[in-house]
């Protein structure tokens, strides 16, 4: 698939949205609606903020990116490039969402990702047109998903103990820009933090006994998200047995998710088995994960999400137990669950459900 039929699907479901909602125009404003729109351009400069540079503004006889002078000819030269998209500069200090409205005026309501005066929200369910992937996107995915798990690995396998969580986090930071992956979530927890924290930013203090790596890594947009574990010297009991159960729970979610499936279903379905495991109440101490894409998820599925699967789409379940976390991201077809994330060069436990079996991540013991 070409990238000017991925632009031509995009633009359809937009207008379907449109006329379903009754907007003259849309303008998003958003890294992540924007690189979804824009065939996985990026719009940002500071990767921790949500709104970018620039903004993909579409009305039923015209598509343009807007932007100002100091943004537009990286914009245009580096991101637009194969795009049917007209170039809209404006002076840096000129407001971005007026120069909007004076381009919709008389086109109707103007729906926006980012609240603004005069427009009108487009909405939580914006993602609902992000996550069935086209083919291309599937190529990007599985690209970036494999750059992910190598990266990942390649730093788990070089910790030694007394080596900084700092450290540890640095080197797998290097790991994902030299494979042109932006890691825009690095956690590393040791020691006491291990069992102590489920989001452990990282800290000065010394690795010792096992420690976890967690990374989401974003290219074009797209976002592929993996933990590993690792132990210095065999793993204890304890954690090992806490492992396998994990891995356990995270088996069933990943063989539930079908397209077609309702997601309240499949989170019910695989949490029940933390407590087959004995660990009924660790599901309660973290979110499970969910549908993810060109955010690290769209949301966090809980027992009454509303929706079913998507074909072709994305998703990252990530059940913990403490101490341990097993999470890879899938992209969900109709016979299997592809782990974009898997490179096959980690020991993996082999975990059975409903008479499937599935290969996940084990400990690695260094």
């Amino acid at each position: 698939m070409t990238k000017a039929e991925e632009f031509k699907i995009k633009i359809y479901r937009m207008k379907e949205r449109m006329k379903e909602r009754g907007w003259g125009a849309l303008a998003l404003s958003r890294s992540d609606n924007f690189a979804w729109a824009a065939c996985g351009a990026s719009c940002h400069v500071n990767m921790a903020a949500e709104a970018g540079v620039a903004s993909f503004v579409l009305l039923p006889d015209r598509c343009a990116v807007v932007t100002n002078r100091i943004e537009s000819a990286r914009i245009r030269e580096e991101e637009l490039a194969g795009l049917d998209v007209e170039l809209v500069e404006i002076p840096w200090a000129e407001d971005r969402n007026a120069k909007i409205a004076r381009m919709c005026a008389g086109a109707g309501p103007i729906a926006t990702d980012i609240p603004a005066s005069g427009f009108v929200p487009a909405g939580d369910d914006f993602a609902d047109l992000m996550m069935e992937l086209t083919e291309s996107e599937i190529e990007r995915f599985r690209a970036l998903g494999a750059d992910a798990g190598v990266a990942l690995e390649t730093a788990a396998r070089s910790l030694t103990p007394g080596m900084s969580e700092t450290a540890a986090a640095a080197a797998l930071a290097s790991e994902c820009w030299t494979r042109d992956a932006q890691p825009i979530v690095v956690l590393v927890a040791s020691g006491d933090r291990l069992p102590a924290y489920r989001h452990p930013l990282p800290t000065p203090k010394p690795l010792d006994r096992a420690a976890m790596l967690v990374l989401c890594a974003r290219r074009a947009g797209l976002v592929a998200s993996a933990t590993r574990m690792v132990s210095f010297g065999p793993a204890s009991d304890g954690l090992r047995r806490r492992h396998i159960s994990c891995c356990r729970v995270d088996a069933a979610f990943n063989l539930l998710t079908r397209p077609g499936a309702k997601i309240s279903s499949v989170f019910r379905d695989a949490t029940a088995v933390y407590s087959s495991e004995g660990f009924d109440r660790e599901w309660l101490l973290h979110h499970q994960g969910g549908p993810c894409g060109y955010k690290s998820r769209y949301f966090c599925a809980d027992p009454d999400s509303p929706g079913r699967v998507k074909p072709n789409s994305a998703f990252a379940w990530n059940p913990s137990i403490t101490g341990t976390k097993s999470e890879d991201t899938i992209i969900a077809f109709s016979d299997r669950a592809e782990f974009i994330t898997r490179t096959g060069e980690w020991p993996e436990l082999q975990v059975d459900f409903q008479g499937a079996r599935l290969s996940r991540a084990d400990i690695l013991e260094l």
